[in-house]
Order: C-alpha cells, then sequence, then structure tokens
C-alpha cells in the first residue's frame, strides 16, 4: 500500500503523544530528590538563572565576657555575605529519518514507537550526561582526565597512573540546579525529494552547581570484572562522611544520592560475596536478591546513600 497523508499525520500525532512519557521515564536526573532546585522557565525571556548562594558562617563565642564587644571577638562575625552563580541552558537535539518505505512495511504503530524511543532516549542521555559532566567539573564539556574533576575525590585520583578511570558520584539532593526552557517536542518535516520524513526532537535545559563541597567523586579502573582499583563500600562510607563534615543536606529520609556505573555495581555486589554471601560472581537467583537487598536496603542505612546506576557518568578518564 502507498502511504497516505492522514499515515504520515497520524504517525507525526504518535511520536509526539508518546514523547514526553519515553522521555521522563529514561531520564535521572529532573528528579526532586536527586536535584532538589528547579527552575522552570517556559515563556520567560532569556536563558540564564542567576542563583544567589549564601556564604557560610561558624561557630559563634562560646564564653562572652561581661561589657565586652561582641562583634570585635573572633568568631562571633557571621556576616550574610551572598554570591552567586549563573546556570545556563543549552539545546539538545536528535533526529531520526523515516522513509515512507519502512511505514508501508511495518506499519504507523511500530515506526512510531521506534522513533519516540530513539529520540527520547538520545535525550534523555544528552541531559543526564550534561549533568553529571556539570557536577563533577562545573562544565558540560566532556572530560578525559582525572585532573577535570574539581570535586573533593575519595577514591583514585589523577597521578595514580593506573589507566583509564570513570567516576562515581556521591553528593546532596541541594548540590545542583536545574533549568528547563523548552520541553521535550517533536517537529517533522517531508523531504519529497529523498522520499522521506525528518523527526527532530529537542530539549532545553541546563545545569549549576551551587554547592560544590556537597559533591564527592570516587574513581575506579575503567571495565567489567576486574580485581585492582575497583569500587570499595569503603570509599564510599568516606564520601558520605566527607559530606556529612560539611553539613551537606540529605533528602528527606536521610541519605545522599550515589550514582554508581555498572562495573563499580559489580565490585560492591562480589565485595558483598566476600562478606560471606557466597564465593566469586553472585551464583544464584536466591544470592542476586540477597545481594540486592544488602545494598539497596541494609547498606543505604548503614553507609547512608542511595544507590542509583547510570551509564552516563564521565568515564575514559586518564589518571596519569
Amino acid at each position: 500500500m502507498s502511504v497516505t497523508t492522514s499515515a504520515v499525520s497520524n504517525l507525526y500525532s504518535d511520536i509526539v503523544a508518546d514523547l514526553l512519557p519515553f522521555y521522563s521515564n529514561r531520564v535521572l536526573v529532573p528528579n526532586p530528590s536527586i536535584i532538589s532546585t528547579m527552575y522552570n522557565l517556559e515563556g520567560s525571556v532569556g536563558n540564564q538563572v542567576k542563583i544567589p548562594v549564601t556564604n557560610s558562617y561558624g561557630t559563634a563565642n562560646v564564653s562572652i565576657g561581661d561589657a565586652q564587644s561582641i562583634l570585635a571577638l573572633s568568631g562571633t562575625n557571621h556576616d550574610f555575605g551572598p554570591s552567586n552563580v549563573i546556570l545556563s541552558v543549552n539545546k539538545r537535539g536528535a533526529a531520526s529519518n523515516v522513509s515512507l518505505e519502512s511505514i508501508e512495511d511495518t506499519g504507523v504503530g511500530v515506526v512510531a514507537q521506534a522513533t519516540a524511543t530513539r529520540i527520547a532516549s538520545s535525550l534523555a542521555i544528552s541531559t543526564d550526561t550534561a549533568a553529571f559532566r556539570v557536577m563533577a567539573s562545573g562544565g558540560e564539556t566532556a572530560l578525559t582526565d582525572l585532573a577535570n574533576v574539581d570535586v573533593g575525590m575519595d577514591g583514585l585520583a589523577s597521578g595514580d597512573a593506573v589507566g583509564d578511570c570513570e567516576i562515581a558520584l556521591v553528593f546532596s539532593p541541594d548540590a545542583m540546579a536545574m533549568a528547563e526552557k523548552r520541553s521535550v517536542e517533536v517537529k517533522a518535516f517531508e523531504d519529497i525529494d529523498f522520499d522521506l520524513i525528518q523527526y527532530v526532537g529537542t530539549v532545553r535545559n541546563g545545569f549549576a552547581r551551587p554547592y560544590s563541597t556537597f559533591i564527592r567523586a570516587v574513581a575506579t579502573k575503567e571495565g567489567i570484572g576486574g580485581t585492582a582499583n575497583v569500587a570499595t563500600l569503603d570509599s564510599f562510607s568516606t564520601s558520605v562522611a566527607n559530606l556529612r563534615n560539611v553539613n551537606a543536606p540529605t533528602d528527606a529520609l536521610g541519605f545522599y544520592n550515589a550514582v554508581i556505573t555498572p562495573a563499580q555495581e559489580l565490585a560492591l555486589a562480589k565485595e558483598l560475596n566476600g562478606l560471606g554471601a557466597s564465593s566469586g560472581s553472585i551464583g544464584s537467583v536466591a544470592q542476586d536478591l540477597a545481594n540486592d537487598a544488602l545494598l539497596n536496603n541494609l547498606l543505604t542505612y548503614a553507609i547512608g546513600c542511595r544507590w542509583i546506576r547510570s551509564n552516563n557518568l564521565p568515564g575514559g578518564l586518564a589518571s596519569a
């Protein structure tokens, strides 16, 4: 059969209807439990937000004598001196060409789902990748070296010379801010020369790091199944302790977020095995469930962070 104008219109309508739910299911960071400060800029003028940041304060003087000046004593003057960080939004885009033959041969429903999935997933990956880059280094430029990471580190560090590394991030929900200028949307253009339809999806959002001291990075050697320089529970416990040491706020239940890679998750599971669960890698469904319960429940309470897996953390970082 030939593809009619109504079929093309129906396909576009289906993609538009599916795009936002698919994107929302795949993206990680636009979540108040991960980033508590969100700005909706849709319909407003401008592409930046100036975020006020309050300055730190110390402990009051614990012993003040009669008729002594409070302002003149060391440790009593806690003037309010706010600063600010600038959050700029960026456009992220993904495109997919759909030939009319593919619509004829596979049907509108299949093409709509596949196209919406591709565009939504690409936009979600781009958004998460940008957020984690800002979290680790303050900007969206791709990281190439552990030296690019400018937050406190509790695992490997630049100069350890162990080969390429990847990082996990342990952070307070108050560490980051996010703004959205344009929600996910898709446009279509019919190219009659090539007999296809071009679908282009975009989103405009951005991230800033008001409180970099509320973020810790855990660097480990990249690769699945390694035994040296891998993720350890001790490193994450140290990160949590460092966050608590600077009074970094937790979520409502008292936890920080720990975003880890699949390789780091495997290393932590192996460490649980070494604690008596079993030897080697997880060997049974029952053991898998037991380790999952340990990692996501007991260890969450014991260490103080929620575990989140992501493939969009900075990796391939030189350590020389």
